[in-house]
């Protein structure tokens, strides 16, 4: 599966970590959308990957891509889900990098929208080393069942 789009709400030092961690694997799509309320994380981001597309507060273009990636600290992240939630498209994924608030918080801050991963990355994904844990909200239940399915169909 090649995706087409990554947009992400916070420019700090964790959407800094994934997009080295995606260059090195040469893995980043074409399009990367950043917003973030400070200038200057979004100068220095757009330094040193300059191909993505920056906007200071301006959410629609990040929230309107296949993989939407929350990277507010804890207590700016229901401000931000009430930002994003009119501009996600039904087929997206909500990535949520905030170990504070479960699947279904998320959820009722995005007026219940439901295609919700919640991931905790650290810092030796930078080099492809980390280990980063995950967790489905159940809107993923099926399409992981049909993978356990066709993987164990194949050995």
């Amino acid at each position: 599966m090649k995706i087409k789009s990554l947009g992400f709400i916070g420019g700090g030092r964790v959407t800094g970590i994934i997009l080295e961690g995606l260059d090195r694997k040469d893995k980043r799509p074409e399009r990367v959308f950043v917003s973030d309320t400070n200038s200057e994380v979004l100068s220095k981001l757009a330094d040193r990957f300059p191909k993505i597309k920056t906007s200071a507060g301006d959410v629609k273009d990040p929230a309107g891509a296949a993989i939407v990636f929350i990277a507010l600290h804890p207590p700016a992240v229901m401000a931000g889900l009430e930002g994003i939630k009119g501009h996600l498209k039904k087929d997206a994924v909500v990535v949520s990098l905030a170990p504070k608030l479960s699947i279904a918080q998320l959820s009722a801050g995005l007026g219940g929208f439901d295609r919700i991963v919640r991931m905790i990355p650290n810092a030796p994904s930078v080099v492809n080393r980390g280990y980063n844990p995950v967790a489905f909200s159940p809107a993923f239940s099926g399409l992981l069942r049909r993978r356990e399915k066709k993987s164990q169909e194949i050995l």
